[in-house]
């Protein structure tokens, strides 16, 4: 997976050269002394605070369904930059937010598969994550910039770009540096490599064990064991259709892995990433011959749909339906839900 290749805007050395600049060039300072124009005070920063958390939240909650509504909070954050009074402290301040914002809209736009935003939104980020000083923040964009060119078609990109980003990790807390490993097990699969996913999957459980010290930044607030098992059951499930003679075992793990998200309530939190995983571990099923078991994790990733908008996850479903499809002559419950999937991608947004 994906069934094709997308053609991004950046690929490549164009792509791998300016992310990492962004970890060797010097950061640019954040001071502006307009005299006169408005000053940055800290209930400004407290009201930017609260934007990013409400775009971070609906991006978790509902997918990219609010995106056009997150949008105009860049130009926002964008124009307290441009004409505002503020310290270097505010300024870095102000920065981190619009990279965390950037951040978000890059995933949202990642969700609608139009890749060519998500990219756009990502390199913005990177930029104002290293005008903010911050290196973890940097070493989760480099890691979602990975994951698009894995799922795009581009592994090499999405192996050089996920060593960026452990490269600007090796400072963070345990948490995101965990998360990086595990983006980086998507980067080795999308390249075939079992023996890297594996080394990659053993970091991350290492880095669980790590006491904590520090409060993780809250943008990875998501990061657990149950997602961090989740991105790794994904990655198995890309691999069991590269290495057709070890498809039954890595099936047989990454059903393991993502039951506990799939099984995410319909009124819980992570709905976002309820569904997606729902969609990967309904696919692992199908392709292990278990259609009952597919048919009922595809019902219930179903569910999600009239909260959730992600095109990302309709594409694994259309892949699931694909796969069940021959064999909904024999059952009426994987004719229905085939059935049931095909209006989805059907219907417009």
């Amino acid at each position: 997976m994906p069934t094709r290749r997308v053609v991004l805007a950046l690929s490549g050395t164009a792509l791998t050269t300016m992310a990492m600049q962004s970890l060797t060039g010097a950061p640019p300072h954040r001071y502006s002394p307009r005299q006169g124009k408005e000053q940055i005070t800290p209930a400004v920063l407290s009201w930017v605070d609260a934007l990013v958390s409400e775009a971070q939240q609906a991006d978790d909650q509902e997918g990219s369904a609010r995106r056009a509504l997150v949008a105009p909070h860049v130009e926002v954050v964008t124009t307290l930059l441009r004409t505002s009074e503020y310290d270097e402290a505010s300024g870095r301040h102000l920065a981190r937010a619009l990279a965390q914002l950037n951040q978000t809209l890059g995933f949202m736009a990642f969700e609608d598969r139009d890749d060519r935003a998500a990219q756009r939104h990502y390199l913005m980020a990177l930029r104002a994550a290293h005008a903010a000083r911050d290196r973890s923040l940097a070493a989760s964009i480099l890691g979602l910039m990975s994951t698009q060119a894995a799922d795009s078609g581009y592994p090499v990109d999405a192996l050089q770009l996920a060593s960026a980003a452990r490269q600007a990790a090796t400072e963070a807390p345990a948490s995101v540096r965990a998360l990086i490993a595990a983006r980086s097990g998507l980067a080795y699969a999308a390249a075939g490599d079992l023996t890297g996913f594996e080394s990659s999957r053993e970091h991350v459980l290492a880095l669980r064990e790590e006491p904590p010290i520090g409060a993780a930044p809250s943008w990875a607030s998501y990061v657990d064991p149950v997602e961090l098992d989740a991105i790794a059951g994904r990655s198995l499930v890309v691999l069991s259709g590269r290495a057709a003679i070890r498809q039954a075992p890595l099936l047989t793990r990454s059903r393991l892995l993502l039951a506990a998200r799939a099984s995410t309530p319909v009124t819980g939190e992570h709905q976002r990433s309820a569904l997606r995983h729902g969609a990967w571990l309904s696919l692992a099923h199908a392709r292990a011959g278990e259609l009952d078991a597919a048919v009922e994790e595809a019902q219930t990733a179903l569910q999600r749909l009239p909260a959730v908008r992600s095109a990302r996850s309709l594409e694994i479903l259309r892949q699931l339906a694909t796969t069940l499809a021959p064999h909904g002559h024999r059952s009426v419950a994987v004719h229905q839900v085939v059935q049931r999937i095909t209006g989805h991608l059907q219907t417009p947004g």
